[in-house]
């Protein structure tokens, strides 16, 4: 038995009402027993077994002076209640299951359009319909009749061409607003359903539970067990359940997608950057000229030979011969395909060159890189 199901098993309002029920007859079950019976002490379900087979051998023993009656009428109440337990307990199981088929689906729509489906399939439901809120209106989106899947399609098409209006008092815009699951009886004449819906689908009783994600409603769910059969308790809670999960399923969906067009985005964006990367590599250097006033003309500086300095001396041991040979066309200004044809190689090779020489000179850029060049040759030597 699953823990988790088996702790769902006993939520919800008839899950409330059975294990209160449950925890009082484990608790005169167990002083029939001659046990401690503590009430503030949670008792597990998976107890109910134990206690039935000792007031079964109680029975049998008639031992310490009980009644055979008074123990006859706790054993049957326990096995009502264990009976009850059971049906609940497979009910919530097989709707995980279901939700599990749905797991795998990554497209948010199509999670919708199989849900009526699944939810039949995994319950006593006969026919369930899905439908959209948006704008005031329940737009259907998908339909599913176990015994008639044509009547679905045709149910579909008329609901979509007068969607249901969200309007006071509708039994529908309350629960969307109050955000819990229903039963209807004697749809036929109730005075807060949408009579053109209970026609077309013929309801006699019908559960309503709202697609709730978040903050936010997505839609809605309506099913039942077919045209004259009446729903219970436990059809409520098996569709609020399913329905609590279809949500969960729906919005894990959509933020992998959601997550998924991002990473796209971000893709096409890092390519982009990179192209534009590669263009402002290639542009050659050009050194924007400034008007400035006339000054008296100063003698050239000295050639970097005359002043002592030799690059192949001040970058030995800091740059390879041919990142040297790139750096100095770089400095003349070159493009990286005129570099390329200059060296006779090729443009990527230049530009896995160029980034080796901003990574070792400590540069940002093209140009930082050159100053930095002409910086270290105009040093005189010590």
């Amino acid at each position: 038995m699953s823990a988790t199901i088996a702790g769902e098993a006993l939520t919800g309002p008839l899950g409330i009402h059975l294990h209160e029920r449950f925890t009082a007859a484990a608790l005169q079950a167990q002083r029939l027993l001659g046990l401690q019976a503590d009430p503030t002490v949670a008792i597990e379900p998976e107890r109910l077994r134990e206690l039935i087979e000792g007031l079964s051998e109680l029975l049998a023993t008639g031992r310490d002076g009980y009644t055979s009656g008074a123990v006859r009428e706790q054993q049957a109440s326990l096995e009502r209640l264990r009976t009850r337990y059971d049906t609940r307990f497979e009910a919530l199981a097989d709707v995980h299951r279901a939700i599990d088929e749905l797991r795998p689906i990554t497209s948010p729509a199509s999670i919708l359009a199989r849900a009526p489906a699944a939810l039949c399939g995994a319950s006593n439901f006969q026919r369930v319909l899905l439908s959209v809120a948006g704008e005031g209106r329940l737009v259907p989106e998908a339909a599913h009749f176990e015994a008639d899947r044509g009547a679905a399609a045709d149910v579909l098409a008329q609901l979509r061409a007068d969607p249901i209006r969200l309007e006071h008092p509708l039994i529908e815009t309350e629960l969307l607003r109050r955000r819990r699951a229903t039963i209807v009886d004697d749809a036929q004449v109730h005075p807060r359903v949408d009579h053109r819906l209970v026609t077309l689908m013929g309801w006699t009783s019908y559960a309503a539970a709202p697609l709730v994600i978040g903050s936010q409603v997505i839609g809605m769910v309506h099913a039942d067990r077919g045209p004259a059969q009446k729903l219970d308790v436990l059809d409520r809670d098996v569709l609020w359940e399913f329905t609590s999960l279809v949500a969960q399923v729906y919005e894990s969906a959509s933020l992998r997608r959601t997550l998924r067009h991002e990473r796209e985005q971000m893709r096409e964006f890092l390519d982009w950057i990179g192209a534009r990367s590669s263009e402002l590599t290639d542009a050659p250097i050009r050194l924007a000229t400034v008007q400035r006033p006339p000054r008296p003309a100063l003698a050239p500086p000295p050639a970097p030979a005359a002043r002592g300095r030799d690059d192949r001396v001040v970058f030995e041991g800091l740059l390879t011969r041919r990142e040297l040979d790139v750096l100095r066309l770089l400095a003349d200004g070159n493009s990286n395909k005129a570099i390329a044809e200059a060296l006779v190689i090729s443009d990527g090779t230049v530009k896995f060159h160029v980034n080796s020489i901003l990574r070792k000179l400590r540069v940002a850029n093209r140009a930082e890189a050159v100053s930095r060049y002409l910086r270290l040759l105009g040093m005189r030597s010590p």
